[in-house]
């Protein structure tokens, strides 16, 4: 099994969804899949311009001169797609959606109606048997500030997003004053790595720790901030 994980943080392995992205890996690897990280930083992708030159002029090829075609077939070899991305305005950085625009060569111009729900046909056939699983996080507390992005993932999947790993507070991940708190945390988002690969899925009771705050959300608040007010000249 093939996975290829799209880490879209402008700051790479150095980010917060890397202290994420990593774990569930390295648990993945442990399960016996093969893993590929891209960093979209290093990467030159132009921003897509809707000129439709993939579906007429030239099918499956863009006009741009940038890294994305290793990329898209980077895509169509894996099994299993990461995306990776903190939260930006409530959806991905700039970076992923240039990455998820630039995707439009892997698809046809033709709908496609899929039980009801219409799409356009992949150029690919394999394409529409690949898993995604998403990986973000964001400052704020509560789960619903995602709510934006993975009504995203939803529809692009078609309705199926095979896993979501969300952490909110995500300024606290690499607080090494947690680490009592973050262990038990990073310790389950590895499992996740493993369901993945040996389930399909990631199971009900590791998704609940997945899914739990690491402080409570008042003290998580005033923490912040102190720590703005403390940087005010």
């Amino acid at each position: 099994m093939k996975i290829l994980a799209v880490n879209g943080s402008p700051k790479g392995n150095q980010g917060n969804t890397e202290c994420i992205l990593h774990p569930f890996l390295e648990g993945a690897r442990e399960a016996g899949a093969q893993t590929k990280t891209i960093y979209l930083k290093d990467k030159k992708i132009n921003h897509c311009l809707g000129c439709f030159s993939c579906w007429s002029a030239t099918p499956g090829l863009c006009i741009h001169k940038d890294d994305m075609p290793e990329l898209l077939q980077m895509i169509v070899q894996s099994d299993i797609l990461v995306y990776a991305s903190p939260l930006y305005v409530f959806s991905v950085t700039g970076l992923m959606k240039d990455f998820m625009d630039r995707r439009l060569p892997l698809f046809t111009p033709a709908i496609k109606d899929y039980n009801t729900r219409y799409f356009h046909n992949v150029r690919n056939e394999g394409m529409s048997a690949k898993r995604t699983v998403l990986i973000s996080n964001c400052g704020f507390p509560g789960n619903y500030n995602f709510a934006g992005l993975v009504e995203t993932f939803k529809i692009m999947t078609g309705g199926n997003l095979t896993a979501a790993i969300l952490s909110t507070q995500g300024g606290l991940l690499k607080n090494k004053k947690l680490l009592d708190l973050l262990t038990p945390f990073f310790d389950t988002v590895k499992k996740s790595g493993k369901e993945i690969v040996e389930y399909g899925y990631i199971k009900a009771e590791t998704q609940a720790i997945l899914d739990k705050e690491i402080l409570d959300p008042k003290m998580y608040q005033q923490e912040v901030n102190a720590f703005w007010e403390s940087l005010k000249v």
